[in-house]
């Protein structure tokens, strides 16, 4: 498209928008020539655990540190800050003395100080901060100043403690700044990786979406979830209507476009546009536009694959070229299954292996393992560790203790050289069910890892203290973790047993085995209702989340393509009264929801420890307790997860509800990690905050296993067999013998 063309097309787009705000926004209509509308001025308040602290800041010792990490929106500027402090102090520290400072970025900024008679008291305290000193990332820091005694003290003693809760928070005053349309900033401002908080964006169709488009913002969605990753994302549809006060993005082909772009001329190939929100112009619109649904496709492609060399507001499309699919078990956000990985590789910069200070914080590294890891009868995950360090004052009584999700591995002794590492390699409690299972070789007890792993390495100097007065802490201590430390998932097959919805919610298996999604299917019904597309784009933001990477191969059906023999994953999105799929198959679902009635079983919760090797043969029923029958008024929500009735050994997971309104509770729950670690078996059941879970329904499993495995697997579900066959074993052994000693005795005697 030529320069001359290009301007005139961006004028016809902004006329088009700008012609009918009142359209756009509820109908509500705006008077001729009224006066820009006043700079838009906002609050919110967010808890210290919104953004990230999931448990109480703890303050011990003298001159320890707690930080809460949070960022500045690139389209705002923060014009207030508040915090509302919830915190506690120890009785024994002595008041005149003690106190808490709050630093803003490295700045002092306040002094909480301790009154006598309120230690071990719940406090509240509220401080107004200097918005000035905030930066695009913000660290707030709370340095502890303890002292108990007037004479010599241990500035490690028990008695120095102090304690924030994580229900602290801060409220912010924004004022939305105006940006420039520049596509050179995406995905900024519709995603900002310096907001924190869960990703909310609005994406716009016309009234009645075609299948083509629909997938083209699934493609866009999954890349935002896995832009917004930990934080979380939920996506609102909206039809024929643009959202009055939000970032958006618009879908709109000439073949079908929101009524608001009825006079927009038609595109003249893949087209991506940014321009002000007709209503706001402090918020933004993102234009995808196209002749057709395979434009709206190589547009959002071109967008996913080329955007770090997109600048201006327009970017007309040539062609997207896919060119190498995934690999099963590459995600860029797992840890490899072929070799090792590096300590490295699993952080964002080096820096976060590394602590400094008096005592120290733990490092933490964070992973995801591949949820069909099978390490039944293993010793536990090796860990190859090299650390260095300051060399302690007293290395007899200095450690590093490691632990996984809080969970007590191992303690290592620090030598007074300060290097350290491991000869032979440590072993992590190995995955349960599919994830972690059996226990360490010391006999650690099992416990479960979900997707979201995290190593934790402490390390604790003592010091050589002589005499009431002498010795104590030293300020400069510092450790790191080797970056070319690794943790090695490779010597481990892909087995899991199915259904098991904990797979699902934990890195949304079995879709994600190819980070691509080229071997899953999604069906909806013909005319999925609004909120079945926010569920369904909300799913796939959920996916490319736990993956790291777009859903580029993914195919989007009707309901009624699918047909016997499709040899794929199935994930079916819909509610119950428009997704017919579910009377066809309702003899082999577990529970069934149809509007408001509802047919519903109860069973084991759990599955018992040996019904992993037992009966691998053979498909077998987990037990029903029993069924009821009944009509109920109300939202409920549900995941099934059952074999695909289409194709033996394929995975199918049906995401509905009793009404369209309600599968606004699987969004939810997709971003709430909370009612995640809920979810297991092959029913979840959503009804507000509860998640209810069973296991109900055949059993059948995915992967494959070696020979030796697979036997050892076999024989440890039948205990009298192995015995069995140990004894044949040693009778053939004992005849072999006894024939040789025969042979050896006949050839003495010819001699």
């Amino acid at each position: 498209m030529g320069a001359a063309k290009r301007l005139l097309w961006l004028l016809a787009l902004f006329s088009a928008l700008w012609a009918a705000p009142c359209r756009a926004a509820d109908d509500a209509s705006a008077p001729q020539g009224e006066a820009a509308p006043a700079p838009w001025i906002s609050t919110r308040t967010l808890s210290f655990k919104q953004i990230g602290i999931h448990a109480p800041l703890k303050l011990r010792g003298g001159n320890s540190v707690a930080t809460v990490s949070f960022g500045s929106r690139t389209d705002e500027l923060v014009t207030g800050i508040t915090l509302h402090l919830r915190y506690t102090f120890s009785p024994a520290l002595l008041t005149d003395l003690s106190h808490i400072q709050v630093m803003l970025n490295d700045e002092i900024v306040t002094v909480l100080p301790f009154a006598k008679g309120d230690g071990g008291k719940q406090l509240e305290a509220t401080l107004t901060l200097n918005p000035r000193l905030l930066a695009d990332f913000n660290r707030l820091q709370f340095r502890l100043i303890g002292h108990y005694t007037n004479r010599c003290e241990n500035e490690a003693h028990s008695s120095i403690w102090a304690e924030i809760s994580n229900f602290s928070d801060m409220k912010l005053t924004v004022q939305a700044l105006t940006l420039a349309d520049d596509l050179t900033f995406f995905p900024e401002p519709f995603f900002d990786k310096r907001d924190f908080s869960v990703l909310k964006l609005p994406m716009v169709f016309g009234a009645r979406p075609s299948l083509g488009a629909l997938r083209a913002a699934g493609e866009l969605a999954s890349w935002f979830g896995a832009q917004a990753s930990w934080r979380g994302a939920l996506f609102q549809a909206s039809l024929d209507k643009l959202p009055p006060e939000q970032h958006a993005i618009v879908f709109a082909s000439n073949e079908d476009r929101p009524s608001f772009l009825a006079s927009l001329p038609p595109a003249q190939g893949p087209m991506l546009a940014v321009m002000p929100h007709p209503l706001r112009p402090e918020r933004k619109l993102l234009l995808v536009l196209g002749r057709d649904d395979a434009d709206l496709q190589l547009a959002v492609r071109a967008m996913v694959l080329g955007q770090a060399g997109m600048t201006g507001s327009l970017v007309s499309v040539r062609q997207v070229k896919l060119v190498a699919p995934r690999l099963p078990y590459d995600a860029p956000n797992w840890v490899s299954s072929a070799r090792p990985t590096r300590l490295g590789d699993l952080v964002t910069q080096q820096q976060d292996l590394e602590v400094v200070g008096q005592q120290l914080a733990p490092i933490k590294v964070s992973f995801r393992v591949p949820a069909d890891l099978f390490t039944w009868g293993s010793r536990g995950i090796p860990l190859n560790l090299k650390f260095r360090y300051t060399g302690p004052q007293k290395a007899s009584d200095s450690r590093l203790n490691i632990g996984i999700n809080d969970f007590f591995v191992q303690s290592l002794a620090l030598k007074a050289s300060g290097i350290g590492g491991v000869e032979t390699s440590l072993r992590l409690p190995v995955l349960e069910n599919g994830l972690l299972s059996n226990i360490d070789q010391i006999l650690l007890p099992p416990f479960r890892v979900s997707s979201r792993s995290e190593m934790q390495f402490q390390f604790t100097f003592a010091a050589d203290k002589q005499g009431e007065c002498s010795g104590g802490l030293v300020d400069n201590n510092r450790a790191e973790i080797d970056p070319d430390s690794t943790i090695d998932f490779s010597q481990y097959p892909h087995y899991a047993e199915m259904p098991n919805l904990a797979l699902f919610a934990n890195s949304a298996f079995p879709f994600s085995r190819l980070a691509d999604l080229s071997d899953t299917v999604v069906a909806m019904p013909p005319q999925p209702a609004r909120e079945d597309i926010g569920a369904y784009l909300s799913t796939l933001g959920f996916i490319g989340a736990a993956t790291g990477f777009p859903a580029l191969r993914f195919r989007l059906v009707g309901e009624e393509q699918l047909t016997p023999g499709l040899d794929a994953d199935l994930l079916i999105i819909g509610d119950s009264k428009r997704l017919k799929l579910l009377q066809a198959w309702r003899k082999l679902l577990p529970t069934v929801l149809d509007g408001d009635n509802r047919r519903v079983a109860d069973g084991l919760n759990e599955p018992q420890e040996r019904e992993l090797s037992l009966k691998l043969l053979s498909k077998r029923d987990n037990p029903v307790s029993g069924v009821a029958d009944f009509t109920a008024r109300g939202k409920v929500a549900a995941l099934l997860g059952l074999e695909s009735p289409l194709k033996q050994g394929r995975s199918a997971i049906i995401v509905t509800a009793t009404s369209a309104e309600a599968m606004g509770e699987v969004s939810d729950a997709l971003s709430d990690d909370a009612k995640l670690a809920q979810m297991s078996g092959s029913v979840a059941l959503l009804r507000g905050d509860a998640v209810d879970s069973e296991r109900l329904g055949p059993v059948y499993h995915v992967g494959s296993l070696p020979l030796w495995a697979w036997l050892w697997l076999y024989l440890s579900g039948h205990p009298l067999l192995l015995a069995g066959l140990s004894a044949f074993a040693v009778l053939i052994a004992a005849l072999a013998i006894l024939r040789i000693f025969r042979m050896l005795a006949a050839r003495r005697l010819r001699e």
